[in-house]
């Protein structure tokens, strides 16, 4: 909306009166209309300045932003939204370490036909859950959201786990519990057979608002 004033002549003023007083004030006719230019300069400035205000992200909205890093075995990502449900959850996520097991161990533990491992190694991977904010949580299972590759990209599945396999070294009864509060957590641990001669190469955990965090493996 412009502020420019404008000058609004009396019309009870003689016509006489009037001629002699604008000849007389010239210069104060110019400097008033000079200092009504830059009033009115000013002010579209800040009008502009004001729509460019509205116009610029507010931060909140900046912040809602996916995000997203590559983070070395043993460090914390998050907090980052997961969804189960009806309920949504804040968790931060730690790939805490990977462990090289021995497939004369599985093998020894008689759970896999031995046509079905042959010439593969075994890996574990230990990954925490912590609650940190939000709605609790029933039956969530956070691991889903990991996807794990190996070091030419391809992706690759973690073995189904119920309960212990009863391998030497290898993966501890699953920790998941039913429910998982705010501040509470729990340990995960993903049994991976791959071809031998092959590196397992990252894994990726995806957040609700698709935020990814990176863990190398190698």
């Amino acid at each position: 909306m412009s502020h420019r004033k404008k000058l609004w002549l009396r019309a009870a003023v003689p016509a006489t009166v009037l001629a002699l007083a604008l000849t007389a004030c010239g210069g104060d006719d110019d400097a008033s209309d000079g200092a009504g230019a830059q009033e009115t300069g000013q002010s579209q400035d800040q009008d502009q300045d004001q729509d460019a205000q509205e116009d610029a992200p507010a931060e909140d909205e900046a912040s809602e932003e996916p995000s997203s890093g590559s983070f070395a075995l043993g460090e914390t990502a998050g907090p980052a939204p997961y969804e189960y449900s009806d309920a949504t959850a804040q968790l931060e996520i730690t790939v805490q370490k990977l462990e090289q097991g021995d497939i004369a161990d599985v093998e020894a533990a008689g759970v896999f036909d031995a046509e079905d491992i042959a010439g593969r190694t075994p890996y574990y991977l230990y990954v925490d859950y912590q609650h940190v904010g939000g709605e609790e949580l029933k039956y969530g299972r956070p691991g889903s959201e990991l996807r794990t590759t190996l070091s030419d990209g391809s992706y690759v599945p973690s073995v189904i786990m119920i309960g212990d396999l009863g391998i030497p070294g290898g993966c501890p009864a699953s920790e998941e519990p039913d429910t998982l509060a705010e501040g509470e957590g729990f340990t995960d641990c993903d049994m991976f057979l791959i071809p031998e001669g092959t590196e397992l190469g990252e894994t990726v955990w995806t957040g609700a608002d698709d935020s990814e965090f990176t863990w190398k493996l190698n």
